[in-house]
């Protein structure tokens, strides 16, 4: 979803886009040799492991790919005087703050996710001092190509929509959406601008409950349809979520509100 926006946005630039086939980022050898071999001066990392529930299973699995690979095109761009931009997430955060978390807050996660995506901002910190570490929530837009695609929370609800004569949703864990198309707009300001290198947040201004996101979706597309409010504890989810872990931006000027952005995106698939 964000790396075909990317493409998108970078369209003046000299832009070489790799999916899983193409380029295998938990091998440390084959990221040396292909990146070597191209040689870009910007790195960006849209890959992640972001089955939250299923990573408590596969601990090891989301701790590679969220958080040695990066460490690894890190590095790399290292060798070679490159910039790393790599994405990260308010999961990083406990949720106990209730009016946000800036971008020096220090992280305390609650669930293997939330760990891995910290240990990746570690791993990219350490290993490249020329880095832009940028970190987002609920991430929306279209869906992706590619083999880990995964639907939206906007698009999961109007295809519930679709059929369910009442939905359910929690109504817990306030955080702020995040657009991918305005995700990558920020990226390209954020280098070309040349901010300072160090951790960015970049998701849309305002923050919502899950119920608050799907009751604005059915609201901007005129859809009546019953929403009941539940509470996370009633579902059988591995993972622990922050209940509050709302991205305050504090370096850039402010990104717009997310309804807004969900206005736009709705009305760009319909």
């Amino acid at each position: 979803m964000l790396g075909t926006e990317l493409v998108k946005v970078f369209f003046d630039k000299n832009v070489t886009a790799w999916d899983m086939e193409d380029l295998d980022i938990t091998s440390k050898e084959h990221v040396k040799e292909k990146v070597r071999t191209l040689s870009p001066d910007v790195i960006i990392n849209a890959a992640a492991y972001n089955a939250v529930d299923k990573a408590e299973e596969e601990k090891e699995k989301a701790n590679i790919l969220n958080g040695y690979a990066p460490g690894y095109l890190a590095e790399i761009a290292n060798d070679i005087n490159a910039t790393i931009v790599h994405y990260s997430t308010d999961y990083v955060f406990e949720g106990e703050k209730k009016e946000g978390y800036t971008e020096d807050d220090v992280p305390n996660p609650i669930s293997a996710y939330g760990s891995s995506k910290f240990l990746g901002e570690k791993e990219v910190q350490e290993k490249n001092k020329k880095h832009y570490i940028i970190r987002l929530s609920r991430l929306f837009g279209k869906t992706g190509s590619g083999t880990a695609v995964k639907k939206s929370f906007a698009d999961i609800m109007l295809d519930l929509a679709k059929g369910e004569k009442e939905i359910k949703v929690i109504d817990e864990e306030v955080s702020s959406p995040t657009y991918a198309p305005d995700l990558a707009k920020r990226t390209k300001m954020i280098l070309e601008t040349a901010q300072p290198f160090g951790i960015y947040h970049a998701a849309n201004s305002g923050s919502c409950t899950w119920y608050e996101f799907a009751k604005e979706v059915f609201n901007i597309m005129g859809i009546e349809k019953e929403i009941v409010k539940i509470s996370g504890d009633g579902l059988k989810r591995l993972a622990q979520r922050p209940q509050y872990s709302v991205l305050l931006n504090t370096k850039l000027p402010e990104a717009r509100h997310w309804t807004l952005a969900l206005r736009d995106y709705l009305d760009s698939i319909f």
